[in-house]
């Protein structure tokens, strides 16, 4: 929304073809992140959590949190201001068919983004419905998911699980696995004696490789990160 400092609920949609890395800081509004397709990882502290396709989380005002988004993902970001009621605790939640159908009409709006209008009554049809979904902890995951969170740098996947993955994290396994790596390099980055011998451990040839890959999945060449993890 246009002026969205004096809406109580804003929408924003992220439809990213690059790797996009995140920052960790703390909302002031309730957030909820909904993937409409790709996936992205949720970093709780030290924790990465996998988000995919059809999945939403909702992090509380106050939340440390940082959410990278990996290539080809498209996600709604919705923030509610604190005079609105909202869960009081983080969680996974896999929305409703009427949460899911609200978001992706404001994902796919064409139209004035007025507060008064269609588009702010959907958002408030939106606020509306979510009191209504469970939320999980982040730790519970699908087996498939689970065993990629347990193991993002080194899974792997029988045959019959390759299109599953694809339909859910909207890639190959090889490309969020590379992807991954790039974003443990760029964390560790600012604090490397050895930048050579830190993209080695993470499955580059060098350094030059790195950079290469990070314009290939960046778009843009490689940087530092945030220094804060």
């Amino acid at each position: 929304m246009t002026a969205s400092a004096h809406y109580s609920i804003h929408h924003q949609l992220f439809d990213l073809p690059h790797l996009t890395p995140g920052k960790r800081r703390r909302h002031i509004k309730g957030v909820l992140l909904l993937v409409h397709g790709g996936s992205g990882l949720l970093q709780l502290g030290r924790q990465h959590f996998p988000l995919t396709t059809g999945e939403a989380a909702f992090l509380p005002a106050g939340t440390l949190f940082a959410w990278h988004a990996l290539a080809g993902s498209r996600v709604s970001h919705f923030a509610f201001s604190c005079r609105l009621p909202q869960p009081a605790q983080a969680g996974r939640l896999h929305p409703s068919a009427l949460l899911a159908a609200i978001a992706g009409r404001l994902a796919g709006w064409q139209g004035e983004q007025a507060w008064q209008g269609p588009y702010g009554r959907l958002c408030r049809a939106l606020h509306d419905e979510l009191p209504a979904q469970p939320l999980l902890p982040f730790e519970s995951m699908d087996p498939l998911t689970a065993r990629i969170a347990a193991d993002p740098a080194g899974f792997t996947l029988e045959d019959g699980e390759q299109q599953a993955f694809r339909d859910r994290f909207g890639c190959d396994a090889a490309s969020w696995r590379r992807q991954y790596a790039l974003l443990q390099v760029l964390r560790e980055l600012p604090r490397a004696a050895d930048p050579d011998a830190l993209t080695r451990a993470h499955g580059f040839a060098s350094f030059p490789q790195f950079e290469q890959d990070c314009r290939h999945w960046l778009g843009s060449p490689c940087h530092t990160g945030d220094k804060n993890g």
